[in-house]
């Protein structure tokens, strides 16, 4: 007989208020593979006018900081488009949309999955099971997305409800403001397995020159070179490529005209700069089964040494960590 999981609806659809926190909302107390959170947008004007075309990005990017926490301390974190890339990545999806209807009034959903595990559903990697109030999910919503006039929330969590979990994922960010060009090293943490990296570069991929803060990347462990000796910037798409196929056009896109009614003649898809471009991937977990994962345990040093191209600019990352729980099974 196959094992069960349950889905249940932990806080259905209610106004998000702009520019404010949600109440902090307790999460199930049976081990949680994933989470679900959509966000449900009403138009203020015609789509055909904007450039609403973009569809998911707007929505996602309200959410400053979202964050899943265990007696306070974030396991997750980041920022929701930052968190909708790396999900993407880890289980090759991008978030699901729905109602593209261009009216007025209308009404346009963005659904993100927040998971625990490298495959939502794994047996083996969740969330534990834990006392009701200790996992809580927290959300601060910043303005509302320019063509739009109101946003409702909805989260959903997949409960793991036979299964005892060995592991699960940890993703907090940090970010470093660039100063100066060259070489600068971003600290990374020690003590768990890190499964892959995150990088938010904030230059523009339409400049007319291309300039990178992450221009070249490289790992130093102990400072001795692990895994990346060093890599471009340009060349590190290649680990999004190939953990989300098409993955430039999987958000959303616009096609480029003249005026409102007027084609240019050869429609041009317009992706610009906005997830889940500007992002890379260093990925320690090619295979999906920690046999690459780069071990920390003992590490004096662990650095993302970057080689910048630019003097300005805040950069993000988001290590994933694994964590094992205690008496759990090796990954």
């Amino acid at each position: 007989m196959g094992k069960r999981y349950l889905r249940s609806i932990v806080t259905d659809f209610q106004t998000l208020t702009a520019a404010a926190d949600i109440l902090p909302v307790d999460l199930p107390v049976n081990p949680v593979s994933h989470l679900i959170l959509t966000l449900k947008a009403t138009k203020n004007i015609a789509a055909a006018a904007t450039n609403l075309g973009r569809y998911a990005v707007p929505i996602l990017q309200q959410i400053t900081d979202l964050s899943v926490r265990h007696r306070g301390e974030a396991i997750i974190q980041g920022q929701l488009d930052d968190l909708a890339v790396l999900n993407g990545i880890l289980h090759g999806t991008p978030p699901a949309v729905g109602e593209y209807a261009y009216a007025d009034n209308q009404e346009q959903f963005v659904s993100t999955v927040i998971s625990f595990s490298r495959h939502p559903f794994w047996h083996e990697e969740a969330f534990p099971a834990t006392q009701r109030g200790n996992l809580r999910f927290h959300m601060t919503a910043g303005a509302l997305p320019t063509g739009y006039d109101a946003v409702a929330w909805a989260l959903e969590a997949v409960e793991l409800i036979e299964d005892t979990p060995t592991r699960y994922l940890k993703y907090t960010p940090q970010t470093r403001a660039i100063g100066a060009t060259g070489r600068q090293k971003i600290p990374l943490p020690i003590g768990n397995e890190i499964l892959g990296v995150l990088m938010f570069d904030p230059t523009d991929e339409t400049d007319a020159t291309l300039t990178y803060a992450f221009g070249k990347v490289k790992i130093m462990k102990d400072n001795v070179e692990q895994y990346y000796a060093e890599s471009n910037w340009e060349s590190l798409r290649a680990s999004i490529h190939g953990r989300m196929p098409h993955y430039a056009v999987a958000w959303g896109h616009q096609h480029g005209q003249a005026a409102v009614d007027t084609d240019t003649g050869e429609e041009t898809q317009k992706i610009a700069d906005r997830p889940p471009l500007q992002y890379g991937y260093l990925d320690f977990d090619p295979l999906v089964d920690g046999s690459y994962s780069l071990e920390t345990a003992g590490a004096a040093s662990l650095d993302l040494d970057l080689n910048s191209d630019v003097s300005t600019g805040t950069v993000r990352i988001i290590p994933v960590e694994l964590i094992k729980v205690p008496g759990g099974a090796a990954a």
